[in-house]
């Protein structure tokens, strides 16, 4: 199969995401699906996917897309009318004022994105409250929660990522993340065989400079180590707790 083909992206990546979704029990019968639809490519290509396995899942499951729109997004007018051609799906936008609530509130010294992504987290779990759905299904894929994994270590003290399946803090919201077994580049190389342009975002802020910054050293380790990321991404789910820095753990089984 060429290598370059859309076909041999889309087995790659369906695969992959297929994986996943066993691996961590994602999905079960009679599920509703609630899938963020940003604009951006990453969850252009998870409502793709989705959408494709449902046809051919053993289990049956719905999908309902949505858009939270912040004020920030232009022309996501074109992703209603891919959706809607090219899957069949119809996408629904929901108002937050997010951009309104920011430019009222925001430390001006301060990055906005914060509290920016807590507003959107927020309006999410709530969302899913009003439509009664099962699960939300956002975008990240392994890039993310390896970088995720560094920025906690570096920058919080502490070690963690982000979960492919978890239950949201409050206990009533569980967060799948389709993506995590496929690296960036198997999503953007996917996506340059869709037939429409990613969303433009008008936010002021630069790139989350931190986060540019862990995936430039990633970048340059992985010359020397190519499965480097996936190790990474493995030793999330490996770890050996008796050789971690646990408070009072030596006494415990030391008698």
């Amino acid at each position: 199969m060429n290598h370059n083909s859309r076909r041999y992206y889309e087995k790659q990546l369906r695969r992959k995401v297929g994986t996943a979704i066993h691996d961590y029990q994602m999905i079960r019968r009679g599920d509703r699906i609630l899938v963020a639809v940003s604009g951006g490519k990453d969850s252009l290509v998870l409502l793709k996917v989705l959408a494709d396995l449902r046809r051919s899942a053993p289990v049956e499951y719905e999908i309902m897309p949505v858009h939270l729109s912040t004020g920030f997004e232009k022309d996501f007018g074109r992703i209603i009318e891919w959706a809607r051609s090219a899957l069949g799906l119809e996408i629904e936008v929901v108002q937050t004022g997010i951009s309104e609530i920011l430019a009222r509130v925001s430390d001006p010294e301060k990055s906005p994105c914060a509290l920016c992504s807590r507003l959107r987290r927020g309006r999410l779990y709530t969302l899913a409250q009003e439509r009664g759905v099962s699960s939300i299904a956002l975008g990240h894929h392994l890039d993310d929660i390896i970088e995720t994994f560094f920025l906690r270590c570096f920058y919080t003290g502490q070690i963690g990522a982000m979960a492919p399946a978890r239950v949201s803090n409050d206990g009533r919201n569980r967060v799948i993340r389709p993506l995590a077994y496929c690296k960036l580049t198997l999503v953007k190389a996917y996506f340059s065989f869709f037939d429409v342009e990613p969303v433009s975002c008008s936010c002021m802020i630069r790139p989350d400079s931190k986060r540019e910054q862990i995936r430039e050293y990633l970048r340059i380790l992985e010359k020397d180590n190519p499965k480097m990321k996936n190790s990474i991404f493995a030793a999330l789910g490996n770890i050996d707790t008796k050789s971690l820095c646990l408070k009072g753990e030596y006494h415990a089984h030391s008698h």
